[in-house]
């Protein structure tokens, strides 16, 4: 390792052959696949869907809170069209501050990063948590304001239910808002069925339908309008949004963990790729524009979501049991809703939608939460990027490293060595002697040869200190 070559690794180095395959390949270590081009797209495809949901559903406040307006609905004159004008500012102003409360709520940390640097104040898990909470159970008190009458047998009436609805799903959403505020695909996904529900809640507060509740939800996009328009627009919008995530929901599945069967992740994949589509489906196709097709398209999501259910261990071995239960009583609880409405009468077709909608989009949910939250989950960081991310970055570093010590320095390296100390001839024997001292041990005719100094091998053992004795 002289001349040329010094301070070169061998090329039969396994060290460097290592760092070559590390580096050459980098994803090979982690199933997740963290750092691909294909990722990179997937996040900027959740960048994308954020933005876009979060200002169609400040656009859907702000219709609801223009609901509100004094004297709707009285004959329209120009002092009435006026102060419609007038209270489109407040409405939008409202919209604004919803959106920017959902804005905060969803954002990744980068996003907090670049608001603190803008001097907005910072807003920490439990704060972002709340915001998500309140906006749910304003969801759920304007539901049920807007269908006031069909509570009114119930004990309480509408105020009552209102209370409870509001109150359960506002905790709850806390609840687990705080718990997966780190993973981007659930603050997408819950950004999916905030806008399908503020969407319904839109064409809700306008519709010209009556009491559509007594026939079905797809009442609501038939009246031709705007009110349908805004409910037709948010099922389309939102099956797009589970389509185009289906990779991202089902994500941290590839972990060896879970166990996941072969075939398992795609077919998963695959049928929330089909629940999304067939919700574009009922929206494209209104009930009465083609009642065959929309309902075909109804039953054909309820017939993945219970393949999904069904096959919850097939999928993967090692599925967290709180989703494995969760799957089980939510095909359960489908079964007996449609034997309610169908066979018994309980109910209309607007609850089993209902119940069929909320347990889709919370299994879904529930997917994306419990995995993230497993305990040997992939963590992110501060800046966004996951446990396997920061491998993957640090691997690369680690490889540029070797390869600096295998090639040597671009340019001169400067001479940082400490100035070498003379010492005189007396100095040069003691310092021999106190480093011999520390030998205790037997030497061979060998050892005692190579000891600085000596003359030759092939001297006597005791010739060298024999010599250095008699000076």
């Amino acid at each position: 390792m002289r001349g040329d070559r010094a301070g070169l690794v061998p090329a039969t180095s396994k060290l460097g052959g290592f760092v070559r395959q590390r580096a050459a390949a980098p994803g090979i270590a982690d199933r997740g696949g963290h750092g691909r081009p294909e990722v990179v797209l997937e996040q900027r495809f959740r960048s994308f869907v954020k933005r876009v949901y979060v200002l169609l559903i400040t656009i859907a406040v702000s219709i609801v809170l223009f609901h509100f307006a004094p004297q709707r609905g009285m004959p329209r004159d120009g002092a009435q069209l006026t102060a419609d004008v007038l209270w489109l500012l407040p409405a939008a102003a409202g919209g604004a501050a919803a959106g920017a409360a959902i804005v905060v709520a969803s954002a990744s940390h980068a996003a907090l990063e670049g608001m603190a640097r803008l001097g907005l104040p910072g807003l920490g898990a439990g704060a972002r948590a709340l915001s998500n909470g309140l906006t749910w159970a304003a969801i759920a008190l304007l539901g049920v304001h807007f269908t006031a009458s069909a509570f009114a047998a119930l004990p309480g009436g509408h105020s009552l239910i209102g209370a409870i609805l509001g109150g359960s799903l506002g905790f709850g959403t806390y609840r687990l808002h705080r718990h997966a505020i780190e993973h981007d695909a659930y603050r997408t996904f819950n950004l999916v069925a905030m806008l399908l529900a503020t969407g319904i809640l839109a064409s809700m507060s306008m519709t010209p339908t009556g009491e559509w509740w007594t026939v079905n939800f797809s009442t609501l996009g038939t009246s031709d309008d705007v009110a349908a328009a805004c409910f037709n627009v948010a099922i389309i919008v939102s099956g797009a949004g589970m389509a185009g995530l289906a990779r991202s929901l089902t994500r941290t599945l590839t972990g060896v963990r879970f166990g996941t069967r072969r075939g398992g992740l795609r077919t998963m994949n695959a049928l929330i790729v089909i629940i999304g589509v067939c919700l574009m489906g009922i929206g494209l196709v209104p009930i009465d524009g083609d009642m065959v097709l929309h309902n075909t398209f109804a039953a054909a999501a309820a017939g993945a979501f219970a393949m999904l259910c069904l096959g919850v261990q097939i999928w993967a071995r090692r599925m967290p049991r709180m989703l494995v239960w969760f799957s089980y009583a939510a095909l359960g609880l489908e079964v007996v809703a449609m034997i309610a409405y169908d066979r018994l009468g309980f109910f209309s077709l607007t609850v089993f939608e209902i119940i069929a909608f909320t347990l889709v989009f919370t299994w879904l949910i529930a997917l994306v939460a419990t995995t993230a939250m497993h305990p040997h989950s992939h963590s992110q960081s501060a800046d966004g990027t996951d446990a396997a991310t920061r491998r993957h970055l640090a691997v690369d570093s680690f490889a540029r490293r070797a390869t600096a010590v295998a090639t040597g320095p671009v340019g001169p390296a400067p001479d940082r060595r400490a100035p070498r100390r003379l010492r005189t001839s007396t100095g040069v024997m003691n310092a021999r002697v106190r480093r011999r001292s520390r030998r205790t041990g037997p030497l061979s005719h060998e050892q005692r040869a190579m000891w600085r100094g000596s003359v030759s091998s092939d001297d006597p053992p005791d010739h060298g200190i024999s010599r250095r004795v008699r000076r």
